[in-house]
């Protein structure tokens, strides 16, 4: 005499499990987007990123006084130098827009010892990002323009010198932050 096995038992027993898995994977979830919230708005890794851009400032100071000695001998040779100073002039501006939100969750999370201090900074980045947007636009100018201008080349180092300011600024104000 043989029992018939409960037909009904098994799946149920496998819809709780299903729901406890469900349940654990949302609390998991909600675990780790709670922890990276608050990481994301950690001043440690503003400073990080800025020290990060002060390494690709000085890459983009070699690059750029590469492109200067070409363009005063040998203008035709310059066209590697100034990719080049582009390039690095493109990931200033990608850190500087990471600086930027790493301080505008600063701000928003309260962590900061200066809050004015922190406002000037964000400030100040929004002014070096639209300062290097202009040193990329010239040093594509400069790329494509045969031969290169001389205005061109004094509005890129108007621009370099404008960007540098700026940058001073902002570190100054991320210090007192």
């Amino acid at each position: 005499m043989s029992h018939p096995a409960p037909v009904l038992a098994e799946p149920v027993q496998r819809k709780r499990a299903r729901t406890v898995i469900a349940s654990l994977r949302g609390a998991a979830l909600a675990t780790v987007l709670l922890f990276s919230a608050g990481a994301q708005a950690d001043p440690a890794v503003a400073a990080q990123i800025l020290q990060s851009i002060r390494i690709e400032r000085q890459v983009f100071d070699v690059y750029m006084q590469q492109a200067n000695w070409y363009l005063d001998r040998d203008p035709s040779h310059a066209q590697i130098a100034l990719i080049s100073a582009r390039v690095e002039a493109i990931k200033i501006d990608a850190k500087l827009k990471s600086l930027l939100q790493e301080n505008l969750e600063s701000r928003d999370a309260g962590q900061y010892n200066d809050l004015q201090a922190l406002e000037r900074a964000i400030a100040h980045n929004r002014t070096a990002t639209q300062r290097i947007k202009f040193v990329e636009a010239y040093l594509s100018m400069l790329e494509i323009e045969r031969p290169p201008s001389a205005i061109t080349r004094q509005m890129l180092n108007t621009q370099i010198l404008l960007f540098n300011m700026s940058m001073q600024d902002l570190e100054q104000a991320m210090a007192q932050a």
